[in-house]
């Protein structure tokens, strides 16, 4: 299994002496793909992997019968390029091997665009499919199309602890938590106040960008959707939607400092204002608007705190026996993949699987 939270980039060397904490997708796990494929559907792939990079580990050779994937732990929205020293290039794949990106590459448009060139491939030949869509926002660098930052202009200039109480207010009214449910100051959230005016506005434009990154994810997811409505496969899908975790506050407290700007320029990337968002700009939110982004939790990401680990978990589709409903079970990662087998009618794997030794699959429906 993929040890998680370990990363084959962060690993210790003790850690690198288990199995368990390779950071990479075992030789021994059966994924969901490999079992939907032996049941005859149609698997596609676009987006983040990280799972591993070398040729038995990519998603061609796990179950996946279309692919474009990024190896790394993130890379540039805009152009194909590193966003940390960690790699000398974005290592981008496209069925097993080495992909370049096209010129008017923005992640989450084009992931989508190839999601709906992978499925209308094979969208009438009779056999089901299945598509893992792992995009890239919002994950650091914070980048989004200007027409999508715009339309939060001025939305944050409150700061970060109005919205935070706004959010838990919207919650309450939603039913998501009880209306007791209590906020606390995060450390480091930082005093709102003591800002001076030109901090104040960065800051709001950096969680501008995070709202328009997430906005362009969801303008293009729903031009996956028209597209399956216009093909008639729409009423026989079911969607999952989740996050791996919660909002991340490991940006600079104060972006616009010399060592923020010089770590920035070491990259390649600048911070300005006028710019921020946009290609060759390097975004992030701090750890106030993290805070806020995942109110009423508590924490964010790299925490062992509910809002560094518990995330939205959304399934829909006009079959399923409930709609409309906000459950209060507890579920897990494990849990999506036994999930997706009962709903698709298609058996779990033993001990065994094609002649080898397997994990036993674990969750529960």
């Amino acid at each position: 299994l993929a040890g998680v939270p370990n990363i084959p980039e962060m690993l210790a060397p003790e850690q690198r002496r288990h199995p368990h904490y390779q950071g990479v997708l075992g030789d021994n796990v059966v994924t969901v793909a490999t079992l939907l494929e032996g049941a005859g559907y149609h698997t596609y792939m676009a987006g983040k992997w990280h799972l591993g990079a070398t040729p038995e580990k990519r998603p061609s050779r796990r179950g996946f019968e279309r692919t474009v994937a990024l190896m790394d732990s993130g890379a540039d929205n805009w152009e194909q390029r590193p966003y940390l020293p960690l790699y000398d290039e974005a290592n981008w794949f496209a069925d097993g091997e080495r992909f370049t990106l096209p010129d008017d590459f923005y992640s989450s448009r084009f992931l989508v665009d190839k999601t709906i060139e992978f499925i209308g491939s094979n969208l009438h030949d009779g056999k089901p499919f299945f598509a893992y869509l792992p995009f890239m926002a919002v994950h650091m660098p914070v980048q989004a199309p200007q027409a999508f930052t715009d339309r939060y202009h001025g939305v944050y200039a409150s700061g970060w602890d109005v919205l935070r109480e706004q959010r838990l207010q919207r919650a309450v009214a939603l039913g998501i938590v009880p209306a007791h449910t209590a906020l606390r100051t995060m450390p480091g959230s930082g005093d709102w106040q003591a800002l001076t005016a030109q901090r104040k506005r960065y800051e709001a434009k950096r969680m501008a960008v995070y709202a328009g990154m997430i906005e362009a994810m969801d303008f293009h997811l729903g031009r996956l959707v028209s597209y399956l409505k216009s093909q008639g496969a729409y009423e026989n899908t079911i969607f999952i939607f989740t996050s791996d975790n919660g909002s991340e506050g490991s940006g600079p407290v104060d972006p616009t400092a010399l060592s923020s700007r010089l770590g920035a320029a070491f990259m390649g990337y600048h911070v300005d204002y006028a710019r921020l968002g946009l290609k060759g700009s390097y975004n992030s939110i701090s750890p106030g608007f993290a805070s806020a982004a995942a109110s009423p939790l508590a924490f964010y990401k790299f925490y062992t705190g509910e809002g560094g680990m518990r995330v939205p978990l959304i399934i829909a589709g006009e079959h399923l026996p409930r709609r409309n409903a906000v459950l209060p079970a507890f579920a897990w990662a494990t849990d999506i993949t036994p999930t997706i087998l009962s709903l698709t009618g298609t058996p779990q794997p033993g001990e065994r699987y094609a002649g080898q030794p397997v994990q036993p699959k674990r969750g529960v429906i």
